[in-house]
């Protein structure tokens, strides 16, 4: 005889499983796990631009500015064949996204390595503060490229690999006008 009543443990099991599940496919997507394919900088690329790092007596600042046009440091440091939008929502966020038309890629690449768009600033806030994040991918869909952007209340960016340009992540109000109008106007987006 077939016995249909489900033990408590079974259900608890099940339930403990499937949160397992959720949390690591929220984990290996939030750090791009399975697809990730960055060119970061090698600890020696790093040393000029760590805070505690003296380099004959020069302050921070001027140690980004030596770099700014160094294409060696240009954001992602690989070639770009898509560039997706997501809203950042925990879990959902994978869901939202759209792809940039191939005519603009050039175009936010552009804005990602000119200095105008961004500016000196306090960086205190978290990742889970940004409204959105960029992805970007080679031809292979890896992923080479990341931006978190935190718009509407700090006008802050994070960006994955490290590009001297965006110098301490702040946008200007240039580079906030343009990032905003990119992302709003829907004829950039397929």
């Amino acid at each position: 005889m077939i016995n249909h009543y489900t033990s408590p443990v079974k259900i608890l099991f099940f339930t403990v499983c499937l949160f397992g599940l959720l949390v690591f496919w929220y984990w290996a997507d939030a750090n791009d796990y399975f697809q990730r394919s960055y060119r970061d900088l090698t600890e020696t690329e790093q040393v000029p631009f760590k805070y505690n790092t003296p380099e004959g007596g020069e302050d921070l600042m001027n140690r980004f500015r030596k770099h700014f046009f160094d294409s060696d440091f240009f954001f992602p440091r690989q070639k770009v064949a898509k560039v997706k939008l997501f809203k950042n929502i925990p879990m959902l966020g994978v869901f939202t996204g759209k792809t940039l038309k191939q005519n603009m890629i050039e175009e936010f690449l552009k804005f990602c390595n000119d200095t105008v768009n961004f500016d000196w600033g306090e960086t205190t806030w978290g990742l889970e503060e940004s409204e959105y994040y960029l992805r970007l991918y080679n031809a292979d869909n890896n992923v080479i490229g990341k931006i978190y952007l935190c718009l509407e209340d700090c006008h802050m960016t994070d960006a994955r690999p490290f590009c001297p340009a965006m110098k301490f992540g702040m946008l200007s109000l240039t580079g906030y006008a343009t990032i905003t109008t990119l992302i709003h106007n829907n004829d950039n987006w397929e």
